[in-house]
């Protein structure tokens, strides 16, 4: 990513904050408006006539021309890590571990996906496969889990990188259903955060990626939790993401969302979010699901119909 944007400007070097400062590439700038971090791949156009902003993966899309955004995953997409796992250790001030990046299943471990019931009854078809790096587990071990007869999904932080992978077992049985390697980031991650960008004015924040998936297949940008609580590294990234693309979250959790814990407290995790956003100056939409439904199975008519009954709430 670093090569790839110093390459773009190559008359130009990143100060103490690893930023250039210059004109903006896709529209006629008179004087430098643009900047972007060649750490973060963040970059954002403060001209008035543009606005343009995002992360890495939408400044490679447009600085190539490309239409489809499984191209660029698929160019852009790297798992590969080094085998020194004490090298991949992320750290806190003071030497504390924090987690792992755990290295990514390789082949015969995993291969392409060919056909698994649990997409096609999704209608999850190549696009989604490509765009979001899906793979079929077909032997062993890897990080310390069992991938045999699951769906491998790497997860990428928002500028793209490879941080970890969960499995979605396809046993029927198998409990749980998730897994993801032990010390996995995930509380800190937005899974399909690096694929949201401002085409749209909205990103719906869901449970996990099955519902991410569903969403994207029907045109509506979302983020992922992995759970129904959101940590405050995810509510953060999540305003960073919002103020950035000018987008309003729509908070989506799964019907089950709304639970009656011991001695008759009922709390609604939808809600919870929903009020977190908005104490970070933000003005989220709240929508509630039937209670055997999630997002990840909603069809076009049942997004809009939902949606219209939170405006009109």
């Amino acid at each position: 990513m670093r090569h790839y944007i110093l390459s773009k400007f190559p008359d130009k070097s990143p100060n103490s904050k690893g930023e250039i400062h210059t004109r903006c590439p896709f529209h006629d700038d008179s004087s430098p408006s643009f900047s972007i971090n060649v750490d973060t791949g963040l970059f954002v156009c403060g001209s008035p006539r543009c606005s343009i902003s995002g992360s890495f993966p939408y400044f490679y899309k447009l600085c190539e021309g490309i239409e489809s955004w499984a191209q660029v995953y698929r160019d852009l997409r790297v798992t590969d890590v080094t085998p020194d796992i004490e090298s991949l250790l992320v750290q806190k001030k003071g030497g504390k571990k924090r987690y792992w990046i755990s290295p990514f299943p390789q082949p015969p471990q995993v291969e392409p996906v060919v056909s698994v019931q649990y997409l096609l009854d999704r209608g999850l078809g190549a696009d989604i496969i490509a765009q979001f790096g899906i793979l079929y587990g077909r032997i062993g071990d890897c990080a310390g889990i069992k991938i045999e007869n699951s769906l491998v999904v790497p997860v990428f932080d928002l500028n793209g990188s490879y941080l970890t992978f969960q499995v979605r077992y396809l046993t029927p049985k198998a409990k749980p259903r998730w897994r993801a390697p032990s010390g996995s980031p995930l509380q800190n991650v937005l899974y399909g955060g690096w694929l949201v960008d401002d085409s749209t004015d909205e990103v719906w924040v869901v449970e996990g990626p099955s519902d991410v998936w569903n969403l994207h297949l029907h045109g509506v940008q979302a983020v992922g939790l992995f759970t129904k609580a959101a940590s405050s590294a995810q509510l953060n990234r999540l305003k960073d993401l919002c103020r950035r693309n000018g987008l309003r979250p729509v908070v989506c959790m799964d019907g089950d969302a709304v639970v009656q814990k011991k001695y008759g407290e009922v709390v609604d995790y939808g809600q919870r979010i929903s009020d977190e956003l908005f104490a970070l100056g933000l003005d989220p939409i709240l929508l509630h699901l039937d209670k055997e439904e999630d997002p990840g199975m909603l069809s076009v008519s049942r997004i809009h119909e939902v949606r219209l009954a939170a405006e009109e709430a």
